[in-house]
């Protein structure tokens, strides 16, 4: 089997495992510019709000180790 057939036989089997289907912890928030352009009423309450309620579950993340929080590239790590 050649290299080349071999990279895409193995991305082939492995395009329908990368995101679970149906699963809302995949889903981000989208800023009231973003879904004004993708043509959506934006998230209800204000943007400061959710801002802190989306880094208070990303703190909660990092102390359950959770694969999905996300830690700063500089600065103090949690």
């Amino acid at each position: 089997m050649k290299p080349f057939s071999f990279v895409f036989l193995s991305a082939a089997l492995l395009t329908g495992c990368a995101i679970p289907e149906n699963d809302p912890s995949f889903r981000a928030e989208k800023s009231p510019a973003a879904a004004a352009l993708a043509g959506e009423e934006p998230a209800p309450g204000d943007l400061h709000d959710r801002v802190r309620e989306a880094n208070e579950k990303n703190t909660k993340r990092l102390q359950e180790h959770d694969w999905r929080g996300v830690q700063p590239a500089v600065g103090p790590k949690p």
